[in-house]
């Protein structure tokens, strides 16, 4: 009994290894791996499950992602050469970059229009800049809403700029056009505005050139505000100064 007993402890290791061997060749074999993985699931875009690490190719995929690193963190290409010959207006660059929307409104408020004094030198005397400019835009306003009706002015308006002269007791004796705002009407309008407004009783001589008279760079920009049931347009109205 004890030898039958020994025999049959023997073949039940026996047994057991072969069973062991049986499971440790079947994960190592390629082909069953295979099996495997073609029978798993597809996933969108063509992924599908890979359990044998010789199916993943031998390329390189991270040399894009490195590519895309050094683009992201490379500084941005320098803008093309600004080829404009216009005046560089200041005007320009505190309003066109933020155009005033046209908005639909059926009240009667007083259109907008602000001043300002564009160097350091128009700052030094500001009751003298700012009183023409307060009186060039009530005159401004006054033509606009005179001669422009139901005009819409185009978005790429420019600021018109001119170069004004007044003598020594303040009277307005020269307008020259440096630029246009592309806009006819507009033009005329500051043209017109300046002739009523830029003017100064007892102008404060640390404000003349040297040559003995006000040389004054002044902008103005105009542009579309709102508009009402009848289609009439108002406008927003921007002046600024230099004192040269």
């Amino acid at each position: 009994m004890e030898i039958a007993g020994v025999w049959i402890g023997r073949i039940a290791a026996a047994a057991l290894a072969v069973a062991m061997a049986g499971c440790g060749a079947g994960g190592a074999n390629p082909a069953a791996a295979q099996s495997v993985a073609s029978s798993s699931p597809d996933f969108a875009g063509g992924a599908r499950v890979v359990t044998n690490l010789d199916q993943l190719s031998s390329a390189n995929t991270t040399s894009s992602l490195v590519a895309n690193r050094d683009l992201l963190k490379a500084p941005a290409a320098a803008p093309a050469a600004n080829q404009q010959t216009t005046t560089n207006s200041t005007l320009a660059r505190l309003y066109l970059a933020n155009p005033t929307a046209n908005l639909y409104t059926g009240d009667t408020k007083p259109p907008p229009g602000d001043a300002t004094l564009l160097n350091a030198k128009a700052r030094k005397y500001p009751e003298f800049g700012y009183a023409m400019l307060r009186q060039t835009l009530k005159a401004a306003q006054e033509i606009e809403a005179a001669k422009f009706g139901q005009y819409a002015l185009p978005s790429d308006i420019k600021p018109v700029v001119l170069r004004l002269t007044l003598n020594s007791h303040g009277r307005l004796t020269d307008i020259a056009i440096e630029q246009r705002s592309g806009v006819a009407k507009v033009d005329q309008a500051m043209i017109d505005a300046c002739k009523k407004g830029m003017w100064a009783m007892n102008p404060p001589a640390g404000a003349m050139a040297a040559n003995g008279v006000y040389a004054i760079r002044f902008e103005g920009l105009v542009q579309n505000y709102s508009y009402d049931l009848g289609g009439n347009y108002t406008y927003a109205t921007h002046l600024g100064l230099s004192l040269l």
